[in-house]
């Protein structure tokens, strides 16, 4: 059986086969212990869209260089960095000169792009599991939450209303996992942490396949555990997990951060609870024509 796999990245320079080293790693993975499962995978790229203000920015404060960056270029890294975080989020409405056409709906316009060409490839139906890092884990908790609470923005609407097939709808989403993820920041923008995604989609709850499962290493900064943050997400997030990431900077606070694309505790994870759904799903077919 297909799945869809999307992977969403996070903050700092990324190119559009960013997702391609780990997809090819769960593929080899999961062609070992389940030959029957087939991956389907596409990244969601954004980075060239907060990319393009962001040089913007940095030409017009080229003249204002800090003592730093004749060493390092400080300023560009925490435009890069910060920056992301900054343009994602969405402006009031009372600011917004054109409605929904911000960041957050540029961004949000691929994600459904992607899961667009995800149903096409993979089949209208297949599960999908979304894999995401760092502030991409934000932007996929805000599109399924649109999408599972219907307040996606029109232009946003329009995209998934051309395909109209369950798994562009979100109905067959199973699995989500985020790393390096900084969600529980995000929580201090509403009271009691406000409200989780349903993982898996709400029309699939009770149905025993699928899980939310947060991986985090301690020495990354940016990456914090979420189960405990409220009841609310205690129940929804299966587990939070504390792995070692590879490379030679790991030990350091920002070092750390990108490793989760590598490691191998993360893709066997993965690997063995989309090996699992497969399984069960294959079998519960085999009954039903028997």
């Amino acid at each position: 059986m297909k799945i869809a796999v999307g992977f969403v990245h996070g903050i700092g320079k990324n190119h559009p086969d960013f997702y391609r080293g780990m997809a090819a790693a769960l593929e080899g993975r999961l062609a070992e212990v389940c030959p029957d499962g087939e991956l389907v995978s596409e990244g969601v790229y954004w980075a060239d869209i907060t990319d393009n203000l962001e040089k913007k920015l940095q030409e017009k404060l080229a003249p204002y260089n800090l003592r730093w960056d004749n060493i390092i270029d400080a300023r560009g890294f925490m435009i890069n960095f910060v920056g992301d975080a900054i343009a994602y989020q969405p402006l009031p409405k009372e600011c917004d000169p054109e409605q929904n056409k911000y960041i957050y709906a540029d961004i949000h316009e691929r994600f459904a792009q992607t899961l667009q060409s995800l149903a096409q490839q993979a089949g209208p139906e297949a599960p999908l599991c979304l894999i995401s890092h760092s502030l991409g884990t934000i932007i996929t908790s805000n599109y399924l939450y649109d999408l599972q609470n219907d307040k996606s923005p029109p232009c946003i609407q329009g995209i998934i209303d051309k395909g109209n097939t369950p798994l562009e709808r979100g109905e067959t989403f199973t699995h989500l996992y985020t790393m390096g993820s900084p969600i529980a920041l995000w929580t201090l923008r509403c009271n009691d942490f406000g409200e989780p995604i349903s993982v898996p989609a709400p029309n699939l709850r009770g149905q025993e396949i699928g899980e939310w499962v947060n991986f985090y290493d301690k020495d990354d900064v940016i990456a914090y555990p979420i189960k405990n943050l409220s009841e609310k997400y205690a129940e929804v997030v299966k587990e939070d997990i504390e792995v070692r990431n590879p490379g030679l900077l790991s030990g350091t606070p920002l070092g750390s951060h990108g490793g989760y694309y590598r490691s191998d505790e993360v893709i066997e994870r993965i690997v063995q609870s989309l090996a699992e759904m497969s399984n069960k799903i294959t079998t519960q077919q085999e009954s039903a024509a028997s």
